[in-house]
């Protein structure tokens, strides 16, 4: 593997047509715009203005610009937090699995999620008429995620989008997917919408977040991410999951300020996973968001500008590769910002075995695969 090789990969099958991304951009957010103005319209709880998130918008999308990720954010007022109590609700035995008080207990959180508590706006919402998120004056993830769905799914069945757009089914993911088919673009758009509550909770010890003695990122950059805090997105049915969205987009902002190599070579290797690492099948196994963080542990490892220099970015993608495969191969993958949670937790590992033979057969001769 050499920096010539991986470069013009790069040129043939990495880089974007800015002509066609401009395209996209100003087609996207009109559209986006207008469905969460309409959302809001029916339940002011849910924000116009979003964040942007994920690969487009951090700079680290690849070949086209298809996919469009945003945070809509949920006002739910001042939040309570507590201590820990027992939560005695969960789905009816119907088809529909509305959520109703059992007789019986949920399961603690797993680590990275937890509950969140109503503040005083419950009340407020009653009396407003509005559809309940709640129970147990907690506030319940798949009820938020079916309001909203339910909210996207009327605004995009007006006349003019019924033929344009389709909509996912509720799924695990915390997004509700929009898939956009517009008459000029001749490959679909996917859009993300994903309800957010800015929890903005204090990085707490156990995410071992920063690590002492860490030269990455700049303290002056960590005190920014702390300043921003923890979010959470609506993943699960009962347990809120933490979102470090905005703290990693705030990481991403200015990587590269100096000239370095580091946005470049994790376009590379998200390349060359969808190319030459994972089949079709394979895909869900192993994501964007897997080699994000591996960019990130590569750049706490090697902090300093020189080691990202242009000239050593075949050693930079070498070096993360091969840290992709002893993660798979361990069966543990923590996740940068809170090393209690692993990535690889409810993955197939069958699936992920047939990953890092891929991984390895790349490693031994990368030339063939980055020539094709």
């Amino acid at each position: 593997m050499d920096n010539n090789t991986l470069n013009r990969y790069c040129d043939k099958k990495v880089l974007m047509k800015r002509d066609e991304t401009k395209r996209n951009v100003t087609k996207v957010l009109p559209l986006v715009d207008e469905i969460l103005r309409y959302v809001h319209s029916r339940d002011r709880r849910f924000l116009i203005q979003p964040l942007k998130v994920g690969s487009y918008n951090t700079q680290l999308k690849v070949e086209k610009a298809d996919e469009f990720d945003y945070n809509v954010i949920v006002d739910v007022g001042k939040l309570v937090w507590g201590p820990g109590k027992t939560r005695y609700y969960g789905f009816n035995n119907t088809r529909d699995k509305v959520v109703e008080k059992k007789g019986y207990a949920l399961p603690d959180p797993p680590v990275g999620q937890g509950f969140i508590e109503i503040g005083r706006l419950k009340q407020q919402w009653e009396a407003d008429g509005m559809k309940s998120m709640t129970c147990e004056d907690d506030i319940v993830p798949i009820k938020v995620k079916r309001i909203f769905k339910a909210l996207v799914g009327e605004a995009v069945n007006q006349p003019k989008y019924r033929n344009l757009i389709t909509t996912d089914r509720i799924s695990s993911s915390p997004a509700t997917t929009l898939s956009v088919k517009f008459p000029d673009i001749h490959y679909p758009i996917s859009i993300d919408l994903c309800p957010m509550i800015e929890s903005q909770v204090e990085f707490r010890s156990e995410f071992h977040w920063p690590r002492p003695n860490s030269d990455w990122p700049s303290k002056q950059k960590r005190s920014t991410i702390k300043k921003i805090g923890v979010n959470d997105i609506a993943k699960e049915p009962f347990y809120w999951t933490y979102s470090f969205a905005a703290c990693e987009k705030e990481l991403l902002d200015g990587i590269d300020i100096k000239g370095t190599c580091r946005k470049k070579s994790q376009r590379i290797m998200k390349r060359l996973k969808d190319d030459v690492w994972c089949s079709p099948g394979m895909k869900s196994e192993l994501t964007s968001y897997h080699l994000k963080n591996v960019l990130f542990w590569e750049c706490e490892d090697h902090p300093f500008d020189t080691e990202w220099q242009q000239e050593l970015m075949a050693t930079r993608v070498k070096s993360m590769t091969y840290r992709l495969l002893v993660y798979i191969q361990r069966g543990i993958f923590p996740l940068y910002f809170h090393t209690g949670v692993n990535l690889l937790s409810n993955k197939d590992n069958v699936v992920l075995q047939k990953v890092a033979n891929n991984i390895q057969a790349f490693l031994d001769q990368p030339k063939p695969y980055l020539s094709k």
